[in-house]
């Protein structure tokens, strides 16, 4: 035999234990899942579910609590009859297809039984749950009916208790306990014979609706309190109020009938009785607020009548003294006017305004008559005749305060003339002091525009003066003189100043200069030039620029330090 033989038959041999030992190591793998699955299923078919059930059976469950266990029961029924079976059949195939070395086969039955058992054992804990629960209801409910009871039934006892508090609301509340105990009785009913879920829910009825009857008693006292005694002495204080108002002969706003607002009232009030009595308590709120908005409205509009009394009382007796009071000031104001206008000219119609106030005076003490005949006749509310009164109050304050108004325009005309006289004066007495000022200071000449300027306020002055000789003085046009010419001075004063101040100090720096003048060409000829501007042209500010320069060029700041001093020890001119 060959080598090469050999070798192919070892290698064959090889490939065959290979093989084998692949196999045993499957169906071992495969035959351990199978055990576990029938210790799952054994496990599953041991629990006591049937014993559950079985108990249940002995509550002899009706109605809703019967229909869910009928479900789990029918559920248990097809576990236990089909499911197993056919579970049993799928893991014996597994073992017989395993046993035969169907490896891929067997794997998947097992996967398939896997995943059926899975199923089977989420059915069996749903059932054993549900079936738990119907037995936990039952108990619960056994446990909860205890505190329910007695939750109505010390309420029960309170209603009894202070049925005083409760008036005729009483009936109403003993139905609804009577409903309350009809829903316990069903309960028990429902609970007793085998129908926990639907008894359970009964009961959380009767429970809610006990809560919520104890909330009810609780605002009712309050509210009886209120609709009972409460409201009906406020619409008996009401009512004396409105007795004593028409027996005071208030008149009140025809849109104001106590009648009728009276009976409104009380029929809010019978109305919040009868919601009460069918427990709308938010009703009943809402309807006594409104009553109380209404009471409120009615004691407003008696204050408003009552203030507006006093007011008219008050006021209206010194109306036709104001009006003669007024009528005085006018008079006097005219004759006032006429005096004055016999020095002044008036420009604001001061005369007409006067006689305007006249005419509205006229008007006015047609009203104030009518007022008093509606006064003495009590025919018109207080309110309106208190609008009226204060009405023509305001018209006569407001006439007077023109008046004095008017009246001061007048008197301060005397003031304006003396001040404007005053002003003149001292105006006068500058104009002179500046001429002296600038005659002192030997200057060869004035410059034309300075000349103009200084006459033409010496005009304004005069003009100034001329209108306050005058027969008839027309004030405007003095205020404006005035301030024109103040204006003017201003200005005069500032171009004397540097007038004089440039004349002076071109003079000292032209002789300052001179001693430059010998040994330089440039300053001999700035020379000149400044003393041409200064001697002939008269043109003192270009004089001085003119010198300042040519200083600068041979003794720079010489200028300004010559300037320095000048200022710091020039005397203050008397015109400033």
């Amino acid at each position: 035999m060959s080598s090469t033989v050999i070798i192919l038959i070892v290698v064959l041999l090889v490939i065959l234990v290979a093989f084998y030992a692949f196999a045993i190591l499957m169906r071992k793998k495969t035959e351990d899942r199978i055990l576990a699955l029938e210790e799952r299923k054994e496990s599953l078919f041991d629990l006591p579910v049937q014993e559950e059930i079985d108990s249940v059976k002995k509550m002899h469950l009706v109605g809703q609590s019967q229909t869910i266990f009928r479900e789990w029961n029918q559920k248990w029924l097809d576990l236990s009859s089909n499911s197993f079976a056919d579970l049993e059949e799928h893991i014996f195939e597994a073992e017989q297809l395993n046993d035969s070395f169907h490896f891929f086969r067997a794997r998947e039955s097992v996967a398939d039984s896997e995943a059926q058992i899975e199923l089977m054992e989420g059915d069996v804990e749903g059932i054993r749950q549900g079936v738990a629960q119907l037995v936990e209801q039952e108990k619960r409910n056994s446990n909860k009916i205890q505190e329910s009871l007695d939750l109505y039934d010390n309420l029960r006892s309170d209603i009894a208790d202070n049925a005083d508090l409760y008036g005729t609301v009483i009936t109403e509340l003993e139905k609804h306990l009577a409903n309350i105990e009809t829903e316990f009785s069903q309960f028990v009913t429902l609970n007793s014979t085998g129908d926990p879920i639907e008894a359970a829910e009964v009961l959380e009825t009767a429970e809610e609706h006990t809560i919520a009857l104890r909330a009810i008693t609780e605002q009712i006292p309050s509210f009886i309190k209120t609709i009972e005694k409460d409201v009906p002495k406020r619409l008996e204080e009401l009512q004396e109020a409105s007795d004593k108002f028409v027996a005071e002969e208030y008149i009140l706003p025809d849109n104001v009938n106590i009648k009728e607002r009276m009976d409104d009232l009380h029929d809010h009030l019978v109305e919040s009785s009868s919601l009460l009595e069918q427990f709308e308590l938010d009703r009943v709120e809402a309807e006594l607020g409104l009553i109380q908005e209404k009471v409120e409205e009615l004691y407003a509009i008696f204050e408003r009548e009552y203030s507006a009394r006093r007011n008219v009382e008050k006021r209206s007796s010194v109306l036709k003294e104001y009006i003669e009071h007024i009528r005085a000031n006018n008079k006097n104001l005219l004759l006032e006017i006429d005096h004055v206008t016999q020095a002044y000219i008036l420009s604001g119609n001061e005369k007409g305004y006067v006689r305007g106030y006249q005419e509205h005076l006229e008007s006015l003490d047609s009203d104030v008559d009518e007022i008093l005949g509606n006064i003495q006749a009590k025919t018109m509310p207080y309110s309106i005749l208190s609008r009226r009164v204060n009405s023509v109050v305001n018209a006569l304050e407001d006439i007077e305060k023109n008046q004095i108004k008017i009246s001061d325009t007048l008197t301060g005309l005397r003031d304006e003339e003396r001040a404007a006289q005053e002003i003149a004066e001292r105006f006068d007495s500058e104009l002179r002091t500046i001429k002296r000022y600038v005659e002192k200071c030997n200057l060869p000449g004035l410059p034309k525009d300075y000349l103009d300027l200084f006459f033409t306020t010496g005009d304004r002055v005069q003009n100034l003066f001329k209108e306050l000789g005058r027969v008839r003085i027309n004030i405007d046009t003095i205020n404006h003189l005035v301030d024109v010419s103040t204006e003017d001075m201003h200005v005069l004063k500032e171009a004397t100043t540097n007038l004089t101040d440039h004349a002076v100090l071109a003079e000292q720096l032209i002789q300052y200069a001179n001693r430059y003048k010998a040994a330089n060409e440039q300053v001999a000829q700035g020379i000149s030039r400044a003393l041409q501007l200064f001697e002939n042209s008269r043109d003192y500010d270009g004089s001085f620029d003119e010198i300042s320069k040519t200083l600068e060029l041979v003794e720079p700041g010489a200028a300004s330090r010559i300037s320095g001093v000048y200022f710091k020890n020039k005397p203050t001119p008397d015109y400033l």
